[in-house]
C-alpha cells in the first residue's frame, strides 16, 4: 500500500524529535517552563459573538503546492495578521515539509510583545510526544494542534491533559464523523474541522457542514468553538458558515499568496 502525505510526515516527524531531545533533552525544556511568558485563552479570543473570528497562519509552503513566498519575514507576516484584524496566529513549525520552525513562534512572539499585541500564537505541526508539548510552551505557544486522525485514543487524551497542564489550550482537529466523535469524548473545548482530507490532500467545504452535525445546537453552553480549516479563500463563504455554527476560521494559504495580505487578512476578520 503506498504511503500517504502524512503518512510520510509521521514517519519523517518520528525520526525529527528523537533527533532534537539528543540536542535539547526534555529535562532541560522542562527547567525553562519557569521563564515561558504566561499563555494567553485561545478559545477567549476566538469568542465573538457579532462575527466569524480569524486565525490567521505564517505559512512559507505545503508539500503538496511548495514554496508560497520566496521573500519570507514571518514577523513582518504576524504583525500584519495582528494589526489588520486576526483574532490568533497559527505559526506552522513543520521544518521538512512546510518550511517551518520553532524560530518563528518565538520571534514573533517576541516582536508582537514588543508591539504591545495579544495575540494568542498557536503552533501548528504533527505533535504526538509530550516533548512536543513542552517544546510549544517554552516558544511561546499559547495553544497547539492536535490531529485526532494520527492519534491514538491514549496519546490524544495525555497530550491533551498535559496541554492544559502547562496552562495552553488545544485546537483538536478532525476530519470525519468518527474523529469528532473522539473529539466530543476527549471534551474538546476548541474543534477544527479540516476540509483537506491529510491523507489525498483534496479538499471539500461541505466536509464542515457533515461532521458538525453531532455537536449541540448553535448557542447551548456544552457547545465547544468550531473552526473550520481550509478551503475558505475569501469572506464570501463566511454567512454560509456562519449558519453551519463555525465560530472561527483559519487560513493561511489564501492569505500568503494574496497582493495585499493586509486587505485580504481585513475582509475575513470582518474588519472595517
Amino acid at each position: 500500500m503506498t504511503a500517504t502525505i502524512l503518512d510520510q510526515i509521521f514517519a519523517h516527524k518520528r525520526t525529527e524529535v528523537e533527533r532534537q531531545k539528543l540536542k535539547i533533552p526534555q529535562a532541560k525544556l522542562e527547567q525553562q517552563l519557569g521563564n515561558a511568558p504566561k499563555p494567553r485563552s485561545l478559545r477567549q479570543a476566538l469568542r465573538q459573538p457579532d462575527r466569524i473570528s480569524l486565525i490567521a497562519e505564517v505559512k512559507k509552503a505545503s508539500p503538496s503546492k511548495g514554496v508560497f513566498l520566496e521573500n519570507f519575514n514571518p514577523t513582518e507576516l504576524a504583525e500584519t495578521y495582528a494589526s489588520n484584524g486576526a483574532a490568533a496566529i497559527s505559526v506552522l513549525t513543520d521544518v521538512r515539509f512546510f518550511q517551518g520552525s520553532l524560530i518563528y513562534l518565538r520571534s514573533i512572539h517576541e516582536h508582537l510583545d514588543t508591539l504591545g499585541y495579544a495575540t494568542p500564537l498557536l503552533r501548528k505541526d504533527f505533535l504526538y510526544d509530550p516533548y512536543q508539548i513542552y517544546e510549544a510552551r517554552v516558544s511561546g505557544a499559547d495553544a497547539i494542534l492536535l490531529i485526532v486522525g494520527m492519534l491514538d485514543d491514549q496519546t490524544l487524551h495525555e497530550l491533551y491533559q498535559l496541554t492544559y497542564g502547562l496552562g495552553m489550550e488545544a485546537l483538536v482537529e478532525v476530519h470525519t464523523e468518527a474523529e469528532m466523535a473522539r473529539a466530543q469524548a476527549l471534551q474538546a473545548q476548541i474543534i477544527g474541522i479540516n476540509n483537506r482530507d491529510l491523507h489525498s490532500f483534496s479538499v471539500d467545504l461541505a466536509t464542515t457542514q457533515r461532521v458538525s452535525a453531532s455537536l449541540p445546537a448553535i448557542g447551548d453552553p456544552q457547545r465547544p468553538v468550531l473552526v473550520a480549516e481550509s478551503g475558505i479563500h475569501g469572506p464570501d463563504v463566511l454567512p454560509t458558515l456562519r449558519e453551519w455554527g463555525v465560530e472561527a476560521i483559519l487560513v493561511g494559504e489564501s492569505i500568503v499568496l494574496a497582493p495585499d495580505h493586509a486587505a485580504h487578512v481585513r475582509a475575513l476578520s470582518q474588519k472595517a
